[in-house]
């Protein structure tokens, strides 16, 4: 087996040589839980909060307990008082849940919880520790549930950094992401709540739209829609995932999977609403779009007036459950569906936009769901190398050493400039003339419009501010951490053409960009907008003449058009290709958009 240099062979695998493997229960002291009895009433609603399993969730930190326990109940129990910072880790049923202690407090039996030392970074002992849950797994044992004992945690073997400020700069990552997956949560939540809102104003009436002063009319379920239900079909039947032959999903009285048991080879309806007959979800009403196939637990409503489906189905969900019957089984049957009165829009076009309204609400949520669920899988697959240690975490600054042994020294080149770089072509790469010319090009522009400093030198080249120390330090990160691909073309006239395109690990960049503030991300993506539609020629001439223009702001000389492109001109032999007129046209539009130059930078001369 190849080692790389600067990593080892260890019983966990490859990891580097200034990482340790240990036993978990070197990495803090392990305290179990107890609960004291419930038959004792001083025991309980005391000071101190007491965890159980069921309150471990997404959240990172546990500041509030259900119930709570007194002195006299601690003392009475196996739990002790566990210090705020203290990792809550599940060991028993659902094992490998985890939380951090904000204030004290103490846990049930369910729980093994880890005090870390003072010369570990406790957040990341905490992340550390959910790398481990398949061993955990491993090791449980038991008849009514699986449980991993305190002993067997304790020695399961961990690969960590032995510096603490590697730890802490993992643990530091990691929780970044964390926190915009967080964000996200409570954003969907807000938006959830925005459309409901919406909906109980729209969907009754109460609020109308401009322009709409029609009657709503009274309706039965019955007037509107041909009332039926789907018909059995055994699970062996059906496969999990669509294929060119079991293409139409089956629906069933399933909440997971959005109801989906599986796939049929056959369609019973297509656009349709559909309730759950019977069960715990007896009331539940979907919108189904596309052919489908239902079992027989499934209502099914045919509209057969020419009503518009989408705003009429949240209207009856908003009134199912009433008419749902509690006697044994909870049931809304097809009779009682079918007599269900409900107000709707009498006209049609109304229908269609409180419909359009609610659609575009749950494409914005189902697009903020999308970029959380994106960002959850970036974290699993950074969790993976940053815990292995298969990526190390640089400085802010990265020095670089010159490709060019021409070039006498290095300097330093932020880290910010590759993540930019990154998003760039993320956005870029499939627009016209894309290429290194236009990469490059797009950081200038961007660099000096939005005035950051990404630890350029430019100089004046053929085709515009260039500077090529940067674009080697670029191309290095890309390739040593495979977000983007890079790949270099001899084209007929003899050019060599480097072409940039992204992989999947682009993400960790675009994680990195979101950190950055809201109004510099509109100001890049802004210009980054208008270059997606410029092709390379366009972005060479609005690079060139961005530099002379600020060129001359910085010297303090006049400007006018003509003196701008006669600036532009003496750039090089080159220019000459581009018309005047074509010229003139993207100095127009820099003023029209607002992309003038303010005096900011490094005036770019000849080397």
């Amino acid at each position: 087996m190849n080692i790389p240099q600067g990593y080892k062979q260890t019983e966990l695998g490859i990891i580097p040589e200034d990482w340790e493997v240990k036993p978990i229960g070197e990495l803090g002291r392990i305290v179990g839980g107890g609960t004291p009895p419930t038959s004792v009433s001083q025991y309980w609603n005391g000071g101190i909060a007491w965890y159980t399993p069921a309150e471990i969730g997404d959240s990172k930190y546990l500041s509030y307990s259900i119930k709570t326990i007194s002195e006299l109940g601690l003392h009475a129990s196996s739990a002790r008082l566990l210090p705020p910072g203290t990792i809550l880790l599940t060991t028993r049923a659902s094992i490998g849940l985890s939380a951090i202690l904000r204030q004290a407090g103490t846990t049930n039996q369910g729980f093994q919880s880890v005090i870390v030392y003072d010369s570990y970074d406790n957040e990341f002992v905490y992340y550390l520790l959910q790398q481990y849950i398949d061993v955990m797994y491993s090791l449980a044992s038991g008849s009514t549930f699986l449980e991993i004992s305190k002993n067997k945690l304790a020695f399961i073997n961990v690969a960590f950094p032995v510096n603490r400020i590697e730890q802490h700069a993992i643990a530091e990552t990691l929780s970044d992401i964390d926190g915009l997956i967080e964000a996200l949560d409570k954003k969907i939540a807000k938006k959830r709540l925005i459309k409901q809102g919406a909906m109980q104003e729209l969907l009754t009436g109460k609020k109308r739209l401009p322009g709409y002063t029609g009657e709503w009319i009274e309706k039965k379920v019955k007037d509107i829609f041909k009332v039926t239900r789907g018909y059995v079909l055994s699970t062996n039947k059906t496969v999990e995932r669509p294929d060119g032959y079991y293409k139409y999903p089956v629906y069933s009285s399933q909440t997971q999977n959005n109801g989906i048991m599986g796939y049929y080879s056959e369609y019973l309806f297509d656009n349709a609403i559909t309730w759950t007959t019977d069960g715990a979800n007896a009331g539940e009403v979907n919108l189904r779009k596309g052919k489908f196939y239902c079992t027989n637990v499934c209502g099914v409503l045919i509209n057969e007036e020419g009503y518009t489906n989408d705003c009429i189905a949240p209207i009856i969900n908003m009134v199912a459950k009433s008419h749902v019957s509690y006697i044994g089984n909870p049931k809304l049957m097809n009779n009682v569906m079918a007599e269900i009165d409900i107000r709707i829009p009498s006209s049609l076009d109304e229908q269609r936009a409180i419909a359009t309204i609610l659609s575009d609400m749950d494409k914005e949520i189902a697009e903020l769901e999308a970029k959380r669920d994106k960002y959850r899988l970036l974290k699993s697959g950074m969790m993976q190398k940053l815990l292995t240690g298969q990526i190390r975490l640089t400085k802010s600054q990265a020095k670089v050493v010159p490709l060019d042994p021409k070039v006498p020294a290095a300097r330093e080149i932020p880290v910010d400039t590759f993540i930019l770089a990154g998003h760039i072509v993320n956005r870029l790469w499939q627009t016209k003339g894309w290429g290194r010319t236009k990469l490059q090009k797009s950081l200038h522009l961007i660099g000096y419009y939005v005035q950051l400093n990404l630890g350029n030198e430019y100089i004046r080249n053929t085709a515009g501010p260039d500077d090529q120390l940067l674009m080697n330090y670029i191309d290095q990160k890309f390739k040593q951490y495979h977000h983007v691909n890079i790949v270099k073309e001899r084209w007929l006239d003899g050019t060599v053409h480097y072409s940039y395109t992204p992989t999947p690990l682009v993400q960790e960049l675009e994680m990195a960009y979101e950190r950055y503030p809201r109004d510099i991300r509109e100001r890049i993506d802004n210009l980054l907008d208008k270059l997606s539609t410029m092709s390379l020629a366009g972005a060479e001439i609005l690079s060139t003449l961005y530099a002379v223009w600020n060129n001359r702001i910085i010297e303090g000389e006049p400007i006018t058009d003509d003196l701008l492109l006669a600036d532009f001109y003496a750039w090089s032999r080159h220019k000459a290709d581009f018309a005047e007129k074509e010229v003139r046209k993207v100095l127009d539009y820099m003023r029209k958009e607002g992309i003038i130059p303010t005096g900011w930078g490094k005036y770019i001369g000849k080397r």
